[in-house]
């Protein structure tokens, strides 16, 4: 049954090894003592390293035992010699890696502050003028906002004009039915005057016919009459082209401002599509600007926590210069 390996043997080869000028290893270790996992020397190897900063300390550690020939006296100094120069050697390269690594280490944080400043300050000037974009745009929709409701009285006001018109506009009507009604009447009583002046000229030249010998004078008269009730009659039908002369003309005024008040009304309601349009526009805008808002708050929350690691590290790197 294979032995196990102790720590003073591991510690002896060691020292073997190093006294021929050789570095311990664990394969070399393994070797030297014919046996031993690599597992069982790694942690025995290890704690021969860290003793052995002490024990070259200790002139001696290695020395030769008393008695010794002069030569192998010196063989043992020259070996002793050339473990210190090894020891050193890995020394050095060990404090050489690990402030190769520190200063590695420290530009490269440098490097991420200098990022990282980079980026907040983009952010921030991102920021600014997002909020600037965002203010500009603002701005516009209350201007529009004021122009759309002054607008809106504007169309309020007219459509309370065109109202107040079409009021007027009918009772224009109103007044011309009236007047033609009037008119009427007027033209039938004219009729009727005209009928019965008709018949009574009939009667009268009738009896005339009869009574000329007796009565030129009255002849005369009925003459006169009858050209008076003619007159009465040319006046009445007269009274009645003029009436219907008043009605045309307010007719046709009354179907111009139509027109005209329905040509105002299509026009504020093509500005009031425009302002609608731009307002959507203009809300899309804020809808994006909102969005934009959004996401430069969401980087800054993420920025926060490396700026606030930023600082003690640049604490650290302080600290590390000074120790170096």
């Amino acid at each position: 049954m294979a032995r196990g390996i102790t720590e003073d043997e591991v510690w002896k080869a060691c020292d073997a090894l190093l006294l021929e000028g050789a570095r311990p290893t664990i394969e070399r270790v393994r070797l030297k003592l014919g046996r031993g996992s690599p597992n069982t020397v790694s942690p025995m190897l290890e704690t021969w390293f860290k003793h052995l900063g002490g024990r070259i300390t200790d002139p001696g550690a290695f020395a030769a035992p008393l008695g010794t020939p002069n030569p192998v006296q010196l063989a043992a100094q020259h070996l002793w010699e050339v473990a210190q120069a090894e020891a050193r050697r890995d020394f050095d390269a060990r404090v050489t890696d690990s402030l190769a690594a520190a200063v590695a280490n420290v530009e490269a944080e440098k490097e991420k502050a200098r990022i990282a400043e980079a980026a907040a300050f983009t952010a921030s000037s991102k920021a600014t003028h997002l909020q600037a974009d965002l203010d500009q745009l603002r701005a516009a929709v209350d201007a529009e906002r004021l122009s759309h409701q002054a607008i809106a009285a504007q169309l309020e006001l007219v459509q309370r004009r065109c109202a107040e018109f079409q009021d007027e506009v009918a009772r224009a009507f109103r007044q011309a039915a009236d007047e033609r009604v009037r008119a009427d009447h007027a033209v039938l009583a004219a009729d009727e005057r005209v009928t019965s002046a008709e018949r009574r000229a009939s009667m009268e030249i009738e009896r005339e016919r009869q009574l000329r010998a007796k009565a030129d004078k009255s002849s005369e008269a009925i003459a006169r009459r009858f050209e008076a009730t003619l007159k009465e009659q040319v006046a009445a039908t007269q009274r009645w082209q003029a009436a219907d002369e008043r009605l045309m003309q307010q007719q046709s005024h009354a179907h111009q401002r139509e027109q005209e008040l329905q040509a105002a009304a299509q026009h504020q309601d093509a500005r009031i599509r425009e302002l609608e349009s731009a307002l959507g526009e203009a809300r899309m805008a804020r809808s994006r600007v909102e969005a934009q808002d959004d996401l430069v708050g969401q980087l800054m929350a993420r920025l926060q926590p490396k700026a606030r690691h930023r600082a003690p590290s640049t604490q650290d790197t302080s600290r590390k210069k000074a120790k170096t």
